[in-house]
């Protein structure tokens, strides 16, 4: 990637960067016929291309959707031809292919792009059929499933289309029985299995076919770091290994794959007494079964969180927080099958009245108290009602509520100290206090509504302002960018400078 090194450092990136970047330098950079570029050059070029074993490809690309529908296309095997023509393309092949032809000339109906005839995979690429979707939720999808940040983003007509670059192409070999190319269809439908929770990405679509060709008007953001191919096929093992239990127990009998609703589950989570110090029988092994039942059910570790987290509070002597984390980490982290038979039943024993058993495929049902019953919320519904109010009373372009810390505490219906570790835990909000004492003005949005800030002032700035997005999302999460609502023209100004930075996260100033 020395090639692209410049390219980390300008204030401006080009839509003739993005294509160079995606397709790794697979095409040609002049025409072979009434090229603009100088003789030299020309010659240059290949001479070095002499002792090359790697040939250089071709993408397809087409006008418009109707055409590419109808085959109609054409066969591009040079930068100088793309970059002149691309304005006015609506479809391309990112990914390089050995050569093309066609099978109607006159009709420019195109033959080649079939999938053994690939020569190189350079990204991995997803649709997203809807404008109706939280891309943020994307993005922090990505960082919480271990897979780099995608490096484009592209709106087209009816939704939005994402790219992860890799660093080193799949190379497709026929004398290896094209394994590159089950390799890489088997990783990128791993991506898009484990991104589907966040998003509605089409699981269906042909993983290396045609895609929205990148243009000023249609970028809404590029990341120039591609993705380290080993870690992504590291991360897709170890995908593979973490979903490997569920289709385990989904081919067994209803009572070993759906745990949380026999009458032993239900039974055990209403205990309330459970306590320390009982080999097998005690808090952390009554926590660890609960949660590898969820586990071993399939249902997603926020959701078993949130249960569980129920369960331990409603104990007479619960786990510290840590602790409880800990153990429910543990029982999500692969390393079990399934619930131990043994334990369930020293803790049915030992903490129920006795008239469960761990085999039964009848139970009862805990039904949650309505809200309004019980003393306290959970922070997570706080959370919710804090969120829905930003969405219901902000916008893109106007991002932020503001107000002093106690009137948006009784705004929420909630005392200080609850809204302040409401906003302490939470992944979502932004919170800014600007000034101090009486006069601090305290100042909430919601990640995703910032996020569709950020969308909208790249799209009203054009091509005035870099590609590259601000890094928003980096695990630490120690600082996040000071945005306040101030005029557009200065909005604008700051969003570039903004999207200069490349060292550490970056802030704007308040006006």
């Amino acid at each position: 990637m020395g090639e692209h090194t410049e390219l980390y450092h300008r204030n401006l990136v080009s839509i003739g960067d993005i294509l160079t970047f995606m397709t790794h330098d697979s095409l040609t950079p002049y025409k072979k016929k009434g090229t603009r570029a100088s003789l030299s050059n020309v010659v240059r070029f290949e001479k070095s291309e002499e002792n090359n074993p790697y040939r250089k490809g071709v993408v397809f690309v087409s006008h418009s959707k109707e055409d590419l529908t109808k085959g109609r296309g054409f066969v591009i095997t040079s930068y100088e031809t793309l970059l002149e023509k691309y304005q006015t393309l609506s479809h391309w092949t990112p990914n390089t292919y050995r050569g093309g032809t066609y099978y109607d000339f006159k009709n420019r109906v195109i033959k080649g792009h079939e999938r053994k005839n690939l020569k190189q995979i350079n990204v991995i690429g997803m649709d997203i059929d809807t404008k109706e979707t939280d891309l943020y939720n994307l993005y922090m999808g990505c960082e919480e499933l271990g897979l780099p940040r995608p490096n484009l983003l592209l709106s087209t007509p009816r939704g939005y289309q994402v790219f992860f670059v890799l660093d080193k192409p799949f190379y497709i070999h026929k004398k290896e029985d094209y394994k590159s190319l089950r390799v890489a269809e088997r990783l990128s439908n791993n991506i898009r299995k484990a991104l589907k929770q966040y998003a509605p990405v089409d699981t269906n679509c042909v993983p290396f076919g045609f895609y929205r060709i990148p243009k000023e008007d249609n970028v809404l953001d590029f990341y120039t770091e591609p993705a380290r191919t080993s870690e992504l096929l590291s991360w897709s093992i170890q995908y593979e290994k973490r979903n490997m239990f569920r289709v385990i127990y989904n081919s067994c009998n209803e009572t070993s794959n759906n745990q949380i609703d026999t009458d032993w589950y239900q039974s055990l989570i209403h205990a309330v007494n459970i306590n320390q110090g009982y080999y097998g029988a005690s808090r952390n092994n009554a926590l660890l079964t609960l949660a590898l039942a969820n586990y071993q059910s399939g249902i997603a570790f926020d959701v078993a969180y949130d249960e569980l987290d129920q369960f331990n509070s409603n104990m007479n002597h619960p786990l510290p927080k840590n602790e409880f984390e800990r153990t429910l980490k543990s029982a999500y982290s692969s390393k079990y099958k399934g619930v131990k038979r043994s334990y369930v039943e020293s803790l049915l024993e030992l903490w129920t009245d006795g008239r469960a058993s761990f085999i039964g495929r009848e139970g009862w049902y805990k039904f949650k108290k309505p809200r309004e019953e019980r003393i306290r919320s959970h922070y997570d519904e706080r959370e919710e009602d804090i969120l829905n109010y930003l969405e219901q009373n902000t916008s893109p372009e106007h991002p932020f509520v503001e107000g002093s810390l106690s009137w948006l505490a009784e705004t929420f219906g909630m005392a200080q100290s609850t809204f302040k570790e409401v906003l302490k835990r939470s992944r979502k909000i932004v919170k800014k206090t600007k000034g101090r004492g009486r006069g601090a003005v305290t100042y909430l949005a919601s990640k995703s509504v910032i996020f569709k800030s950020l969308l909208v002032s790249r799209k009203r700035q054009g091509q005035k302002a870099q590609l590259t997005f601000v890094n928003m999302f980096n695990k630490e999460e120690k600082q996040i960018i000071n945005i306040l609502p101030f005029g557009d023209e200065q909005y604008i100004s700051d969003m570039t400078t903004l999207f200069s930075s490349k060292t550490s996260p970056p802030r704007i100033r308040s006006s």
